[in-house]
């Protein structure tokens, strides 16, 4: 059994007469009653997001709290799949009529959960003190508004900020205006000042992230800025295999709750893995790809089906549909360097057929009882929200953070204040302020007007909606490693100038202050990125297994010729939503899968769409098809026509190569485990 590092008694909210016995390991949080009949239940930390002190609103209550924000699986009833829940687990301190006491003591808590998150090594008798703690996290985060059926901003303020707050991570965000925004600023971006870049949108905006980075003298450091994934496009091929690989539910279950939980678990605990990038070589320009490289029938659909974009990742559909109807075929050579000793299309079904028996081993586990009712039936706890809520925010402040206007705590509490909110603000929403820290909603953190007012005016930062607390217009959230003196930025060119100082949050990222200013918002993202293909690029690490375009391959280079319906090159597993056509792709294995159908018909694309749409590629053996595992491929279509896309980017058609880059980039993500 693990050492228990803390260990009380005390009661759960809303229960105040049922006493139990709380113990603190390094794996869970368990408790069961002191008398009665026993019950334990535990919260394993891998589940927990983070924990926050509260303080009751009532004057009278001398009683401090604690909060853990986890989010376990529950099997649905009659789908049987596995899928996360929020559930907030609140605890009551009160040994004392003394609230700082009683508030000494949650502290302790709280402390120790968060180091435990983060990784920090404590025991037993480990001094548990807030300097413990490391500086909070800060990212930031783009929003693409045009990407997929324009829902970006809303899925961030309405999805995702409320788990951002629970896991104390700041933040700052810039809603891009214009195609190659995000290459630009990713560009010029002081990378050393961020715990990592967020991306709400598809994959193309990943696509300008990265090539903005590698488009950099500093290319080498600035690549390793980990980038975090909430799907807000059509596409998101990363989100899904990132998912996909870590064993998170992400088709048949809440998309951006199991990527906010990736997201947040990866910032706290400082988890990032690498992510091969894969260098394409056109004949004027040179570029960086993380998904697929694709010629023919998937290039076809994908820019094909833009016009669909309202349907959302049903575009797809309809744009295969379309396309089996008029299935064309592209004369050309194909040539690639195999990786020696791997056959990829039986590596692809072992690794399917690995991962039907965890499925249906997962399946078969029963239904365990769901800890959403720990604290009381979950109907009536939303109900409870309904009415003004019962804490108050009791926020841990980094040195030199705090606020305006509230007064210095005794250092025996730690660097934490209270906002007691009595009396309230005049002017301000008194449902809104009282749901703020109701910390028994399933709903999430919601915004105030001045909030909503700058989300649509593309002003809105971490210091407006970053879960710290808040009162009336002034807006705190915790200060990062980097100080007060971070850039301030607002997409807002007639914004108010705001104080600098160590105290006051009170600013938006200023855009037009990096010299990134659109010429129009208006215009939607395009497929064609302006950079890097203006341009032959200067930076990034040498293709030292690729000749110069038109120059004879080397040996040990295989060379295919024909009429092609399709070829694809590989990076990641997912090529959207629903399309899992590389199973067996790691992000960190070195080497793509090269794909690719000659001569095809109808029907037997329709099987290969199939099976690909099922992550069952592996079981296609028809003949002129095949999956290799390459380091590098060349491309030379014959014909003039034909679309040649990058992660689902139009780039120059004509002869192209490319070759696998091991573990340039990183991503905001845990190990996977080994299948």
């Amino acid at each position: 059994m693990s050492d228990v590092i803390l260990q009380d008694d005390l009661t759960v909210f809303p229960h105040s007469k049922t006493v139990y016995r709380v113990q603190l390991t390094r794996e869970h949080i368990q408790y069961g009653r002191t008398q009665g009949k026993p019950r334990e239940r535990r919260i394993l930390l891998a589940d927990v997001v983070g924990c926050h002190c509260l303080r009751g609103r009532h004057v009278s209550d001398s009683a401090a709290y604690f909060c853990i924000y986890a989010y376990p699986f529950r099997k649905k009833v009659i789908s049987g799949d596995w899928t996360r829940h929020r559930v907030c687990t609140t605890f009551r301190v009160k040994k004392t009529d003394d609230h700082d006491e009683n508030h000494a003591q949650a502290e302790q808590w709280r402390i120790a959960v968060k180091c435990l998150l983060v990784g920090q090594s404590i025991g037993p008798q480990t001094a548990l003190e807030a300097q413990l703690l490391p500086p909070s996290p800060r990212l930031l985060v783009l929003i693409n508004p045009f990407g997929g059926q324009g829902k970006a901003q809303q899925i961030f303020r309405e999805r995702v900020v409320a788990m951002l707050g629970e896991s104390d991570i700041g933040f700052n965000m810039v809603v891009t205006e214009r195609p190659g925004h995000a290459h630009d600023l990713m560009r010029d971006l002081d990378v050393s000042e961020w715990s990592g870049v967020v991306v709400v949108s598809g994959d193309g905006l990943i696509y300008e992230v990265i090539n903005g980075l590698m488009d950099r003298p500093d290319w080498e450091e600035a690549i390793k800025i980990p980038i975090g994934l909430i799907p807000g496009g059509t596409g998101n091929a990363l989100c899904c295999s990132v998912n996909y690989l870590l064993d998170e539910p992400f088709e048949s279950a809440d998309q951006v709750l199991h990527s906010t939980f990736v997201l947040c678990k990866s910032v706290v605990s400082g988890s990032s893995y690498p992510m091969d990038l894969v260098s394409v070589q056109t004949k004027s320009s040179r570029l960086f790809s993380f998904l697929h490289i694709s010629w023919g029938f998937i290039s076809d659909i994908d820019i094909g089906s833009e016009k669909y974009r309202y349907l959302g990742d049903a575009r797809f559909i309809v744009g295969l549909v379309q396309r089996l109807f008029d299935l064309r075929k592209y004369p050309g050579h194909v040539s690639y360097l195999p990786v020696k000793g791997v056959d990829g299309r039986a590596m692809i079904h072992q690794v399917t057929e690995k991962r039907k028996q965890r499925e249906k081993l997962k399946q078969s586990l029963p239904r365990p009882r769901s800890l959403s009712n720990q604290n009381g039936d979950r109907e009536s706890l939303r109900s409870m929200a309904l009415r003004p809520a019962q804490f108050t925010r009791s926020v841990s402040m980094m040195e030199g953070s705090r606020p305006r206007n509230l007064p210095p705590r005794s250092a025996s509490v730690g660097q934490s204040y209270y906002s007691d909110l009595e009396p309230l603000t005049p002017g301000v929403d008194t449902a809104k302020e009282a749901a703020l820290f109701n910390e028994q909603t399933d709903s999430g953190v919601p915004t105030t007007e001045r909030m909503e007012a700058n989300m649509a005016n593309g002003r809105a930062t971490g210091d407006d909606l970053h879960a710290s607390d808040w009162r009336g217009d002034e807006v705190f959230s915790p200060h990062s490693q980097h100080g007060s003196g971070r850039p301030q930025h607002n997409h807002s060119n007639n914004s108010a100038s705001n104080s600098q100082s160590g105290d006051s949050m009170d600013s938006a990222i200023d855009v037009s202050a990096m010299d990134l200013s659109a010429d129009s918002p208006t215009q939607a993202h395009s497929h064609t990125l302006p950079n890097p293909d203006s341009q032959a690029r200067r930076h990034g690490p040498v293709d030292s297994l690729l000749p110069p375009l038109g120059q004879p391959l080397p040996d040990g280079w295989v060379t295919l010729e024909g009429n092609f319906n399709l070829v694809m090159g590989l990076n990641v597993p997912y090529i959207t939503t629903g399309f899992n056509m590389s199973p067996a792709s790691q992000l960190d294995d070195g080497m793509m899968f090269l794909m690719y159908a000659m001569d095809t018909t109808r029907s037997e694309m329709s099987n290969i769409s199939l099976k690909a749409s099922q992550g069952r590629i592996g079981e296609v053996e028809q003949a002129g098809t095949g999956v290799v595992a390459v380091h590098a491929f060349r491309l030379e279509p014959e014909a003039g026509k034909g679309l040649i896309t990058a992660d689902g980017e139009v780039i120059e058609f004509g002869p192209l190569q490319a070759q696998v880059h091991p573990a340039l980039a990183r991503v905001l993500m845990w190990k996977p485990a080994e299948i």
